[in-house]
């Protein structure tokens, strides 16, 4: 939640500074806005890739709870990466 949170702040920054005619701050919250989505997206991505392998172990071995543990990852990182 706090790259989230990170990125909404950066946005109402970039909001604040669009409003007061202010350059500086404008970048600044696009910067922060951009750096936090960036690494939550990561996050995602590694989410859904271990959740598959896990998914893929499960299935593998027989492991049904592991399997699904796989593909609430998954689901995760899909949940991360879509913004």
């Amino acid at each position: 939640m706090g790259d989230r949170l990170d990125e909404i702040k950066g946005k109402a920054k970039q909001s604040v500074g669009d409003l007061t005619g202010n350059e500086e701050m404008v970048r600044e919250g696009e910067a922060e806005a951009t750096a936090a989505k960036a690494r939550r997206e990561a996050e995602g991505v590694v989410d859904k890739g271990v959740g598959k392998a896990q998914e893929t172990w499960g299935d593998v071995t027989g492991d049904e709870e592991t399997e699904v543990k796989g593909k609430a990852r998954q689901v995760e990182g899909d949940i991360k990466s879509a913004g």
